[in-house]
């Protein structure tokens, strides 16, 4: 084996030259957290397999029939990278944002649906058959968190429920692990399903949490077995006061907060889960939620009573939960799937307009209504793609699927959106998941403006996988090139970035940090160690990257040496 050392301090002086750009598609699959588009909504990955721990610490103690306690674990491990650039995810939506959340099964974030109610109010007749509803009829559903476990789906429905919600998340850093295996399974014994979110809201505000919710698995798409999300809020399981240390006003506000969110992105307002009491107490008569939004009642007991302040009637009733918590839809089976695939809750004018003979409507009409003043008037008809929808304005687009939900893109990002040719856009980078001029987040890429550089570039496929699991532009600074050809040395494309390379050839690999500059300088891919085979990896208090041409480059001490450990 032979050895050549070189040492480097500090970057190169001479800039690089950066390859002419070329529109090849990415390389890669498309990226985890897109979703699978087409009407249902994005999940949170698969569930541990570890059951859900007896011990919230706050009161909560229901568990899962026969389930036994087991430690998980993240599966996940940081390394430090050479020049200390190593970040963490940005959060941004379509992203992982759930990476860094806790989604341990007994987790002290984690709290059932009306765990607080009960352990507040009690139940004034847990065991009473509920009285039937002031209806013609009424339908059985439950809902479900981490601690319900493996459900069996098939028992459920045999015991006449036929909807369900289940959790998906808590405040802007608990997921449900149990969520994908739970909301799928009940959609596939033919559950018409939906999804919840235990609101803490003097940890973050309501866009923030409903963003976070939205972004993993609380979604809607109006397909008649998508339930709109539901807002769960009940008393504050930590200390600090029942009603989070907010006053009403505050709390209502935050409540609006929330919904405007998730209607400007999902095109319907969700439902409202709480206790009379609770809301009496912590909200009071807040009509700018009541007068819009369905209400899911809790009272344990064999009649629903008084409703909360400001509404008149009730959508749904939670009145048990043991031995799991239960439900009735207040309405017929009919009247249940229109509810599903209807946003009747939705103020017709507030997302519906007719601008020069164009319609604006559904979850794109709530976007536009937010946007309007950077969008421009429409310039066309909605657009029904099958698997989604899109509209175009004087200034931008926005794109709606069940996945993703209503975003709009304008300015230097539309441009180029919209110079690839609104199909092949979509062809190469699916729907947006994120909003904005600068940055825009699609199912399978993302288009970043360049200031300084006058140029907005395009990151996709497996290459933008990598781009984002590292930290985006925090880690590697701005993309300066679209994915191009590479040029020997065992790389078929690549993208370079302002802090470093991703390459694509013998796997997906970054090149940053300290290695970076030292590889550039021998001519990156093109020169003499060729293109990386790994990724920056550690050996005892060293950082190493193995290189196609048999080189291994190292730093250790503040420098940078390159030693031949084979040829090829």
């Amino acid at each position: 084996m032979t050895a050549t050392a070189i040492l480097v301090a500090g970057a190169p002086s001479a800039a690089l030259a950066v390859p002419a750009e070329d529109a090849s598609p990415g390389a890669g699959t498309a990226a985890a957290g897109g979703g699978a588009e087409g009407g249902t909504s994005p999940g949170t990955g698969e569930p541990s397999s570890s059951q859900p721990s007896t011990s919230s610490g706050s009161g909560d103690s229901r568990r899962a029939p026969d389930e036994a306690s087991a430690d998980s674990s993240s599966g996940f491990s940081s390394t430090a990278e050479p020049s200390g650039t190593g970040q963490s995810s940005t959060g941004q939506s379509g992203t992982a944002s759930s990476a860094t959340a806790s989604s341990t099964p007994g987790d002290p974030e984690d709290h059932a649906m009306g765990s607080q109610i009960r352990r507040y109010e009690g139940a004034s007749s847990q065991g009473v058959q509920p009285r039937a509803l002031a209806v013609t009829a009424s339908v059985p559903g439950l809902d479900v968190s981490s601690h319900d476990g493996t459900v069996n789906w098939a028992s459920r429905w045999s015991a006449g429920k036929r909807f369900v919600w289940v959790k998906a998340t808590e405040s802007s850093s608990y997921s449900n692990p149990y969520f994908s295996a739970q909301y799928k399974g009940s959609a596939n014994q033919g559950f018409i399903r939906g999804a919840y979110h235990f609101a803490l809201p003097n940890k973050s505000s309501g866009s923030a949490q409903a963003k976070y919710f939205s972004d993993n698995g609380g979604g809607w798409s109006a397909d008649g077995r998508t339930l709109p999300g539901a807002l769960d809020m009940e008393y504050n399981p930590y200390s600090g006061g029942v009603c989070y240390g907010l006053s009403k006003s505050q709390m209502a506000a935050w409540v609006k907060d929330f919904s405007s969110y998730y209607l400007n992105r999902w095109g319907r307002y969700p439902i409202v889960y709480t206790s009379a009491s609770w809301w009496d107490q912590c909200v009071g008569t807040a009509t700018s939620v009541s007068s819009v939004q369905p209400l899911w009642t809790a009272r344990y007991a064999s009649a629903v009573g008084t409703l909360p302040a400001g509404w008149t009637k009730h959508t749904v009733w939670q009145y048990a939960e043991t031995p799991y918590d239960q439900n009735f839809f207040n309405g017929t089976s009919a009247a249940l799937t229109a509810f599903a695939r209807s946003a009747a809750t939705t103020p017709p004018q507030q997302c519906t307009t007719t601008v020069n003979g164009y319609r604006v409507s559904g979850a794109i009409g709530c976007k536009y209504a937010t946007a309007k003043s950077v969008l421009g008037n429409p310039v066309g008809a909605m657009v029904n793609r099958g698997d989604g929808y899109y509209q175009l304005f004087a200034n931008g687009a926005i794109t709606y699927s069940g996945a993703t939900g209503a975003h709009e893109l304008h300015g230097s990002v539309y441009s180029r959106w919209k110079s690839l040719g609104v199909s092949a856009a979509f062809t190469r980078l699916g729907y947006a998941s994120s909003d904005g001029n600068a940055d825009v987040l699609f199912g399978r890429g993302e288009i970043v403006w360049n200031a300084g550089r006058s140029h907005a570039y395009i990151v996709e496929g497996g290459i933008w996988q990598a781009y984002r699991k590292i930290g985006g532009s925090t880690a590697m600074g701005l993309p300066k090139s679209d994915m191009v050809a590479g040029r020997g040395g065992g790389v078929k494309k690549m993208n370079w970035f302002e802090s470093g390379a991703i390459t694509w050839g013998s796997g997906i690999h970054v090149v940053r940090g300290a290695i970076y500059p030292v590889w550039t300088r021998s001519g990156s891919e093109a020169g003499v160690y060729g293109g990386p085979t790994t990724d920056i990896y550690r050996s005892g208090s060293a950082m190493k990257q193995n290189f196609y041409h048999g080189y291994t480059l190292t730093y250790a001490g503040g420098r940078v040496t390159a030693q031949r450990t084979s040829t090829r």
